[in-house]
């Protein structure tokens, strides 16, 4: 593991993120395919150039996998914004304006997975596997964890469980005021869809923010640093999230680094996946409740 690749693993990384996306329309009030294809372009080219030279194959397949995400990104958008995938939607309904968009998530993801056991032979090299329950969780100062305290099994449950209430507490400070919106008592009846939508988002985040990122530099970076790229690369594509901007980019930069640390030392997706499927429910359900569903 070497930090000499430390920089050009971060230029590439943010090229790949939302960044230029995010600048573009801040500063220019443009959103552009074209930026996404351009993108693609350039970390496919430099894919070529590190997997054909033999300076850095590690890093040639790493950006193969970054260019795969961002080429699936330009599909997307095409079919979301096509007229006859917006035929099949009834988008003021719960279940099609959700399940259109992880639905898209889910084929999207397929290709990135492809393109990483092409690239890696073995899930196990890119965190495509349950992990190790009873793995210790290394120590966290800060959250006054000590090394080898508790297992990442144990603390994926708790931890998943006290972010799920803390994003409660958020929404009702912020948002509703600790008043439910009438008409509440029809989440049960979506309880089942929400908790299939979230299983199936927070599978497909977790593949494209962590595994494609974790798994291919896991051997090319230190894993301070390693664990640091992800998370940043996860807090800026939730920059028009809730809450959004420069904050929803720290937190969710926090988060995804918890997370992304609790792949790391488990060796699988499991631990993280619970913690990232417990929220998503979560907001989720604020949506449904907020969203102008209920009618």
């Amino acid at each position: 593991m070497e930090r000499r690749y430390l920089p050009s693993v971060i230029v590439f990384t943010l090229i790949a993120s939302w960044l230029p996306d995010i600048l573009a329309k801040e500063f220019f009030g443009v959103q552009s395919l074209w930026l996404r294809v351009v993108k693609a372009a350039v970390l496919a080219a430099a894919a070529a150039y590190y997997l054909t030279s033999g300076r850095s194959r590690p890093l040639g397949k790493y950006l193969a996998v970054l260019a795969s995400i961002v080429s699936v990104e330009v599909i997307v958008f095409l079919v979301e914004t096509s007229q006859w995938w917006r035929s099949l939607f009834d988008y003021g309904m719960f279940v099609s304006f959700f399940g259109s968009s992880i639905l898209l998530k889910f084929f999207g993801i397929i290709p990135v997975a492809a393109v990483l056991l092409f690239m890696f032979k073995n899930p196990r090299e890119v965190y495509l596997v349950p992990g190790d329950w009873h793995a210790g969780v290394s120590r966290i100062r800060w959250l006054g964890i000590a090394e080898g305290a508790i297992s990442w099994g144990k603390l994926s449950l708790i931890s998943a469980v006290l972010i799920a209430l803390g994003t409660t507490l958020l929404t009702l400070i912020t948002v509703t005021g600790f008043s439910l919106p009438s008409g509440a008592a029809d989440l049960w009846r979506y309880l089942p869809v929400i908790i299939g939508f979230a299983l199936v988002n927070s599978f497909c985040e977790g593949l494209v923010y962590r595994n494609a990122i974790l798994g291919p530099l896991k051997d090319l970076l230190p894993k301070r640093e390693l664990i640091l790229v992800a998370a940043v690369y996860f807090g800026i594509a939730h920059y028009a999230g809730a809450p959004g901007g420069i904050i929803g980019v720290v937190m969710s930069s926090v988060l995804g680094w918890y997370m992304c640390r609790s792949m790391y030392e488990s060796g699988g997706f499991l631990p993280s996946w619970i913690i990232h499927f417990l929220q998503d429910v979560v907001i989720f359900s604020t949506i449904f409740l907020l969203g102008g569903f209920l009618r």
